[in-house]
């Protein structure tokens, strides 16, 4: 398998291999090239080794298949290689999809994974105390690790909208007392609910967490969300609608390319929406220019 695309598929967010294999036949031929070797992901190996392998036999271009998770692992498998990656978004947020400006829609999409310009963009190498994960969108630690964690059937069901029906559980998450230290420096402490570090930050609904945010900055971004009335929530939630940049104190960011976030207790976490174990730490550092992305023509620098 040499000068080939590989596809890793996850087969219950693509409607089975037989579909997605007639699907990636018909984009393949369209652009004149090859059809992808396929390859599914389980859960046990959800896509990181298998892009590995890919690379390992001479793929030029790896295609993840799935949602966010999916194409997190497929990110991990192919960063710092140059091998491009293809995104078809089947998730339920579909976030790096989002901030790229990749169509959602798969036809569409399958249109840009083989015939889009490759972008380089950032990804965050995230510590969770004991292993590192690559984090392509943002990781979380307190509120938002408990309101991204909705029922997988839920959200098959009634994609994002299964957020939105989490928020009541998630708004009962408790403040914590939280330590931020960027590249090196003394930490500054928060009484917040959530705290975010991110690479870009754009979620489901058009809320940008952070504006200030580019796939290409070569920064981490740390976002601290006091929420501490109902007057913080809605102001907040305000701002991150109109995607402004605004200093004031229902909202906290700070920047640079290394992150420590430490918390007095244990607390919900995750990375690019998938929950991982409760933890007290986030460490992060920013990796420039660590992935290669197919994107539409027109959407960023190359």
């Amino acid at each position: 398998m040499t000068a080939e695309s590989v596809a890793v598929v996850h087969p219950l967010k693509s409607g089975g291999l037989d579909a997605a294999v007639d699907r990636l036949a018909r984009w393949a031929h369209r652009a004149g090239v090859s059809t992808p070797h396929v390859v599914e992901t389980t859960p046990g190996s959800p896509g990181v080794q298998q892009a590995r392998d890919a690379v390992a036999s001479g793929a030029d271009l790896v295609l993840a298949w799935g949602g966010d998770g999916t194409v997190r692992s497929v990110a991990e498998g192919l960063a710092g290689t140059g091998v491009p990656l293809g995104i078809l978004p089947a998730g339920t947020g579909n976030l790096l999809a989002r901030n790229l400006g990749i169509p959602l829609a798969l036809d569409r999409a399958g249109r840009v994974a083989f015939e889009g310009v490759d972008r380089t963009v950032d990804v965050l190498e995230v510590g969770l105390g004991g292993r590192v994960a690559i984090c392509t969108v943002m990781a979380g630690i307190g509120m938002d690790a408990v309101l991204i964690d909705a029922p997988e059937q839920l959200k098959s069901a009634i994609g994002p909208t299964a957020y939105v029906l989490n928020t009541l559980r998630a708004a009962r998450q408790g403040k914590m007392r939280v330590g931020v230290a960027v590249d090196g420096g003394s930490p500054r402490w928060f009484t917040a609910r959530s705290v975010l570090v991110a690479n870009v930050g754009g979620l489901v609904g058009g809320l940008d967490v952070v504006p200030e945010a580019s796939a290409s900055d070569g920064l981490l971004h740390v976002v601290v969300l006091p929420l501490a009335t109902p007057v913080d929530w809605l102001r907040t939630g305000s701002r991150l609608a109109l995607r402004r940049a605004v200093r004031d104190t229902s909202r906290y960011h700070l920047q640079g390319t290394s992150a420590w976030v430490v918390t007095s207790g244990e607390e919900p976490r995750q990375v690019d929406g998938d929950v991982v174990d409760p933890g007290r730490t986030i460490q992060a550092r920013a990796r420039a220019g660590a992935l290669v992305v197919r994107v539409p023509r027109g959407t960023g620098p190359a």
